[in-house]
């Protein structure tokens, strides 16, 4: 009888702890299910503010011309090309393109979608690591890997970006869970799953083989060790398709970025550096030298908790895979095995480039927090020497300084994504600015070539004007020095010169000026400047410093320049050209001074609309020596009693000079002046009256100087000189 009690007390007490852990469990779960909805809708509303605020750069122009430039066909057909770095990326954008359109939001919004379902699949990664029932210990686990993935600047910036690489990180934390779960329930279903997703990866990006050759080891190592016989065959079959995975990725990704190594983020750099530079951008998404002094911190302290998480995450994870744990050899596998075959790939072509090591960024923030759930599941792996030095509160302070510094950067000012500051290419920005300054019959020359696909994709949506063609140089040959050993920079310019100055001759030939959008840093690649401190090639310096032209000013932004140059004379490459002439001539003198001979309006397409420019030259000539650098102002009016509804007003030629300071115009010699004034988009559509003036612009009393002149004038010494049809755009 005493035995029966004793044995029922113990039935009983079992009874009652199992329920308390299904009570304990079944809370916890609940909480990680609600943490897990709040942080991914914390992720997708971050990555879908201000989605459209920056311009897009030049590799996002890429994937447009990509996606809307290729029939279904030849991006199914590139599914199977070896030459193809992520087609199925292009077909599913191409999908979204026919529905949202191909506004600067609609290319970005797959790349955000998928970067916050990057939070419930790493989330998920978290309840794989635990082997016990679900309690606060992983609760706090799964919401830190949560919050990691929603504030991290990296996953922020890739989210943002119309490319392949936050669908990458997406596919590699699916293949980091996949494998995990596969691994723990052992099932058919479970392995059918792991292999499905491994499939897609490949597809998603050629740079899903580098993480496959690390889980194909950890899969062979681990049936060669726990298996004998003829099981031992099936390890060796494993470990050599992780060896022909890790070749075939390596020729893959050279294969797959070669086409995007154009313009790189570093040139060649050692394998250290570029492990380093990966940490920086995993932790920061930043330069080390890009965060020298912010909020008065050297650039170590903000990397310092990233670094001790890091190094702790490791320890334990390595310790607790040689113990033979296959979660974390798997989560090691797939955070080394890209890393160091990536470092293969840089040394057989030595260009750096953060984003080609985003496969290992899923498997990096799992280590992140894997010093919280080792002390749960695998809480005797850790050795209490270990835990004397890093206690356990430390690991939930480094976590919240981490989160704290992504936030920093983040706002950082003209570094951080969401500082307000542009941080990306301004293409928008550029081509908008060329738009209200560019004349019909100007030479427009983009450089480099492959930059063409932006001025394409915005010139329509900035303007609703026609813009003129434009013009790129022959492919140059990069280090091209023609035979020429140990070449001064004279040598060199003169060889570039001798190849490509008659392309430029002949492009430039009938012209009076030439507009340059040029993005040094890509033109570097292609024309490399003679020397180290010269920013540009012979390209960039050819409109940089006169020849037999006058500079007419310019525009600089983030990525992009937009420069200018007026030829005194229509360009003759034999030598003196033609004097411009004015369409329409004038004869009217500007305070005895400045003699206007005349004007040319050559609207783009023939008609000005509403939003659009109206381009308008000016002839001149000094009657007398200025005294004094004049403005030019026009006015373009339906009452000219009242305020212009567009506007241009300034020193000719911008300003700059010899040719844009009135006071070194020579008498007699002829000027001509471009301008162009921006037409508001609500502009009714209507004929207006065209005005203009001269005033002084060197800081004495502005008055406008007395018109001398046969041509209809106005008050205020304002002088007609013609009307204009304004259409709607």
């Amino acid at each position: 009888m005493r035995e029966r009690l004793t044995a029922g007390l113990h039935a009983f007490t079992r009874r009652a702890r199992t329920s308390g852990d299904l009570i304990h469990t079944s809370d916890a779960t609940q909480r990680i299910f609600l943490v897990t909805i709040a942080l991914t809708a914390l992720a997708f509303a971050l990555r879908i503010y201000r989605l459209d605020a920056q311009s897009l750069w030049l590799d996002e122009g890429s994937t447009w011309v990509e996606v809307t430039g290729k029939s279904w066909l030849a991006l199914v057909a590139e599914l199977f090309s070896p030459n193809a770095g992520y087609p199925l990326y292009h077909l599913l954008l191409k999908a979204w393109v026919l529905i949202a359109g191909d506004a600067e939001w609609a290319l970005r919004f797959p790349s955000a979608l998928a970067g916050a379902l990057v939070v419930p699949v790493l989330m998920a990664v978290v309840g794989e690591l635990s082997s016990h029932h679900t309690d606060s210990r992983d609760v706090r686990g799964a919401a830190a890997i949560g919050a990691l993935v929603a504030l991290s600047p990296y996953a922020l910036w890739h989210a943002q970006d119309a490319k392949v690489y936050s669908l990458v990180i997406l596919a590699s934390a699916m293949l980091l869970w996949t494998f995990l779960r596969a691994f723990r329930m052992d099932t058919r279903r479970a392995w059918l799953l792991f292999a499905a997703v491994a499939l897609i990866s490949v597809f998603v990006h050629r740079l899903a083989l580098l993480s496959l050759a690390g889980a194909a080891l950890v899969l062979g190592l681990h049936l060669w060790r726990w298996n004998a016989g003829m099981r031992r065959w099936s390890a060796a079959a494993f470990i050599a398709i992780a060896l022909v995975l890790s070749l075939t990725g390596v020729a893959g990704t050279i294969l797959a970025t070669r086409n995007e190594r154009i313009g790189s983020e570093r040139g060649s750099v050692g394998i250290v550096e570029g492990i380093w530079f990966t940490f920086a951008h995993f932790s920061l998404d930043r330069w080390p030298g890009d965060l020298e002094g912010y909020l008065w911190l050297p650039t170590f302290a903000w990397f310092l908790p990233w670094a001790v998480l890091t190094l702790w995450g490791v320890a334990l994870l390595c310790r607790n895979a040689l113990a033979g744990r296959i979660s974390a050899s798997a989560i090691v596998a797939l955070l080394i095995a890209p890393v160091g075959l990536f470092a293969i790939v840089h040394t057989l072509v030595p260009v750096y480039e953060a984003r080609y090591v985003a496969p290992a960024f899923p498997a990096w923030l799992a280590a992140l927090v894997y010093p919280i759930l080792a002390q749960h599941g695998e809480k005797d792996s850790v050795p209490m020497s270990l835990r004397r030095i890093l206690p356990d509160a430390l690991a939930p302070v480094l976590l919240v300084l981490s989160l704290t510094t992504s936030v920093a950067t983040l706002v950082q000012p003209g570094k951080g994504l969401f500082s307000g500051d542009p941080v990306k290419e301004q293409w928008r920005e550029a081509v908008t600015a060329l738009a209200l300054r560019v004349h019909p019959d100007d030479l427009v020359l983009l450089h480099p070539h492959y930059v063409e696909p932006m001025y394409a994709y915005y010139a329509p949506r900035v303007t609703p004007d026609p813009l003129p063609q434009p013009r790129t140089f022959p492919v140059f040959a990069e280090g091209d020095v023609c035979g020429i050993v140990n070449p001064t920079r004279q040598q060199m310019l003169e060889c570039i010169r001798r190849r490509f100055e008659p392309f430029f001759n002949q492009q430039a030939t009938g012209r009076k000026r030439a507009l340059l959008l040029i993005a040094p840093d890509h033109a570097r690649t292609v024309d490399p400047p003679p020397l180290p401190i010269d920013r540009f090639g012979w390209v960039g310096l050819r409109f940089q410093y006169p020849q037999r032209t006058w500079p007419c000013g310019g525009s600089e932004f983030v990525g992009v320049l937009l420069m200018c140059q007026s030829f005194p004379e229509t360009f003759n490459a034999g030598g003196p050209g033609a004097i411009p002439q004015p369409d329409t001539v004038l004869d009217a003198t500007f305070g005895g001074e400045l003699r206007l001979r005349g004007l040319t309006l050559a609207l783009h397409g023939g008609a000005a609309r509403a939003g659009g420019s109206l381009p308008v030259t000016l002839y001149w000539e000094a009657v007398a020596p200025p005294t004094r650098d004049y403005r030019i102002f026009l006015h373009l009016c339906r009452n000219c009693d009242m305020p212009p509804v567009a506007l241009d007003d300034g020193p000719p030629l911008g300003g700059y000079a010899p040719a844009g300071m009135t006071t070194t115009w020579r008498i007699g010699d002829p000027v001509h002046d471009e301008r162009s004034l921006p037409l508001p988009h609500t502009l009714p559509p209507g004929r207006y009256t065209l005005v203009l003036g001269v005033y002084s612009g060197d800081g004495a009393p502005a008055s406008r100087l007395p018109i001398a002149t046969r041509a209809p004038t106005l008050s205020d010494n304002r002088l007609v000189i013609g009307s204009v049809d304004v259409i709607a755009p």
